[in-house]
């Protein structure tokens, strides 16, 4: 490392400790927790830099091809819509002009991804008024929240260099704005348009959920609904050509659909990662409990399994708790952000479960559906617990 990575890589600490004070509304306990977060989240991104630069991955490509070309060089893949392009446009100027190191790229990309945990805590801060009712909210006598948050998951692909840490950010600073829209429509602009250009689907996914959570929130005027749901269509419609063409899809026919998704399913499956999966075989059913929970115990072939199962029995027992407390009537009760995020979870699980086949390739998507299912799993908690308080 040189003088230069030291000196950034102190400033980012600097920043990403005193990012909370940005923010208004967190008490002395909300910033405990958040400077917890921060300390574990920089923890995990030391580890996720040692473990890549010993097992390899995509980060290492993102870094050193920018790095070891020329401006023109990427310039070309961007021009050509070539896979990942952006990832090398964003990284050249702090890879190739300012010469920094991997382990320092890393140290970026983790500031973002916290940014994306502040995001995450601001909106369960706002959606959760009664914050008693929060934090009381327990699970065989452990606290739901703020715990849920140290999954190591959720920090492992949001703490390096990669398109995971940028769709983690985007996709809570794009909830976090939909609160207060008026007032944060510069958010929603600008992390919509980042999901686009890193991976268009998952921006597409978003105006689609939250367009049908709109649609269904009954607390919006009609005229209110028919003009967001506008909004919501000419994004779509302006983004669905671009979609098709970066996932290489000609068009929606269900023969072409089934085509795409057992290609990458025979793909993935034959991954060298040791961590394929041939789910072409399995009902819809079981291919979505393989997305959402699995590695399990049985699939262990290492410490990163391993600590991959323990956090997937955590969610097993959570999404149990979650579906056993009444969910359909705290879904008639929620706005329309969390329709949106229930919408968005159940949609991207779905597609993502058809054509993934690899466990550790399911780890990094499902990365950014979770984060959304546990405020939708807090939510019915947090619901049952309201009506539990009622007088009888």
């Amino acid at each position: 490392m040189t003088l230069l990575d030291i000196c950034i890589c102190i400033i980012i600490f600097l920043i990403g400790f005193n990012l909370k004070n940005f923010f208004s509304d967190f008490n002395r306990a909300d910033k405990r927790w958040l400077n917890g977060l921060f300390l574990f989240h920089f923890l995990v991104a030391i580890a996720f830099n040692f473990y890549i630069d010993a097992n390899g991955g995509d980060a290492i490509k993102y870094w050193n091809l920018p790095k070891n070309g020329s401006f023109d060089d990427v310039w070309f893949l961007v021009v050509n819509r070539r896979a990942s392009s952006f990832m090398y446009l964003i990284n050249f100027v702090p890879s190739n002009l300012l010469q920094l190191s991997f382990f320092t790229g890393n140290m970026i990309y983790a500031l973002l991804g916290y940014l994306g945990f502040i995001y995450l805590f601001k909106i369960i801060k706002e959606i959760f008024t009664n914050t008693s009712v929060l934090y009381s909210l327990k699970i065989a006598r452990v606290p739901i929240f703020p715990l849920i948050l140290f999954l190591p998951n959720l920090h492992f692909w949001s703490s390096g260099i990669g398109k995971d840490a940028i769709l983690f950010f985007c996709i809570h600073a794009f909830i976090f704005g939909l609160l207060k829209v008026r007032k944060r429509i510069a958010i929603i602009i600008f992390s919509l348009l980042l999901a686009v250009l890193i991976r268009p689907h998952i921006a597409l996914f978003l105006l689609i959920a939250f367009a049908i959570g709109y649609l269904f929130d009954s607390r919006l005027k009609a005229y209110q609904r028919f003009f967001i749901l506008m909004v919501f269509v000419v994004g779509f419609v302006s983004l669905f050509g671009y979609v098709l063409q970066t996932i290489q899809l000609e068009s929606l026919e269900m023969e072409n659909i089934e085509e795409f998704a057992n290609t990458r399913v025979t793909t993935l499956s034959r991954e060298r990662t040791g961590s394929g999966v041939d789910i072409s075989g399995y009902p819809i059913p079981i291919k979505i409990f393989t997305f959402l929970y699995r590695p399990l115990f049985f699939d262990m072939n290492g410490v990163f399994a391993l600590l991959a199962s323990l956090e997937n029995l955590i969610l097993l027992i959570f999404t149990a708790f979650v579906v056993t407390s009444r969910p359909w009537s705290a879904i008639k009760k929620s706005s329309y952000v969390i329709k949106g995020m229930l919408v968005f979870f159940l949609l991207g699980t779905f597609l993502f479960s058809l054509i993934l086949g690899n466990l550790g390739i399911m780890l990094r998507q499902k990365n950014m559906l979770i984060p959304v299912f546990i405020i939708f799993g807090i939510w019915v908690l947090y619901n049952r617990k309201l009506y539990k308080m009622l007088p009888k």
